[in-house]
């Protein structure tokens, strides 16, 4: 029987008691639940905790130091690992007539370290069709301590997109 993942609650950033880590968003737009997400599999957190955003601009930041993983997709999907041993999928649900090579203007294909804020990819994708859901999964976050998405609007490699906070007695 598959465990689904708890979802993030929303938490102000000046309510988290105690943060001790602060994940840089990799996207930029507005935050939901990942129940929101299109994908099935990602929304019901069988793959782990996480978020999603929606994003005008399919833009796709490193929200860490690290290693790339894995790319799929026809890249717009990254598994990527952070220094600090966090895996986190990222993934942009574009449509896939937007996935061809014509619409993508840089990507990190071959690429097996990263650094915070270097574009993994980018689609120029017409505005009239650029509403996309993102998502930020964390992929080996079973020990970690509660999580929140702290901001309802994040800007890329910027604010952070999920603060976690150590767990402490009431």
């Amino acid at each position: 029987m598959i465990e689904l993942s708890p979802t993030i609650q929303y938490r102000p950033i000046s309510q988290i008691a105690n943060p001790i880590a602060h994940i840089p968003s990799p996207f930029t737009g507005k935050v939901f639940p990942l129940t929101a997400h299109s994908n099935a599999v990602i929304a019901s957190g069988a793959l782990g905790i996480g978020v999603c955003v929606q994003v005008r601009v399919p833009l796709l930041l490193s929200p860490c130091h690290g290693q790339l993983l894995q790319t799929r997709r026809n890249g717009c999907e990254y598994i990527v690992q952070a220094n600090n041993g966090l895996k986190m999928l990222l993934s942009l649900d574009i449509s896939s007539e937007f996935t061809k090579p014509e619409y993508l203007k840089a990507n990190s294909f071959g690429k097996s370290k990263i650094a915070l804020g270097e574009p993994l990819c980018f689609y120029d994708v017409p505005l009239s069709e650029a509403k996309t859901m993102a998502a930020i999964v964390l992929l080996n976050a079973q020990k970690l301590g509660a999580c929140y998405y702290p901001l309802k609007q994040v800007t890329a490699a910027k604010e952070p997109i999920i603060t976690i906070a150590r767990a402490c007695a009431l």
